[in-house]
């Protein structure tokens, strides 16, 4: 039978496997989002804009907002799954505290920022949910545009 380590090892394989599967999912959505995109402005530039772009520019501005609330949806299960492994960690370091694995992250915590002071106070999923954010202005741009011809 497997001692406390191996059952506690696992268990934060799966969770940070489950957090590893919300950035791909993150990933995999947003390059969907941005194919898409990239197709309906490729017809709006051969067409031009008039009402009949609203067929591509509204659908536009709800995958953007869509692909916000998604993104901001896939961080909470980052982190969700991510403070479950933090905690399992931390009851694996009780367990072996002669391992001494929790100076690891100081200690490398203390060479890393210095290096990166400004980048490391902005947040990645910020800017996944801003180039959607983006995505929606620009569907919405487009269909005022489109509105006002």
């Amino acid at each position: 039978m497997a001692d406390a380590s191996d059952v506690l090892l696992e268990i934060w394989r799966d969770q940070r496997q489950a957090a590893v599967q919300s950035e791909n999912q993150r990933a995999a959505l947003s390059n969907i989002v941005i194919l898409v995109v990239a197709a309906g402005l490729g017809l709006v530039s051969q067409r031009g804009i008039d009402t009949s772009t609203l067929v591509i520019s509204v659908p536009m501005t709800c995958l953007g907002l869509y692909g916000v609330l998604a993104c901001l949806k896939f961080r909470e299960r980052f982190e969700y799954h991510n403070t479950v492994a933090r905690q399992l960690r931390d009851q694996l370091t009780a367990l072996h505290p002669e391992l001494n694995v929790q100076s690891a992250w100081p200690n490398a915590f203390a060479r890393h920022l210095p290096r990166y002071q400004r980048l490391f106070k902005i947040r990645l999923y910020v800017l996944w949910a801003l180039l959607h954010a983006g995505v929606a202005l620009a569907g919405g741009t487009l269909s005022v545009c489109a509105m006002a011809k």
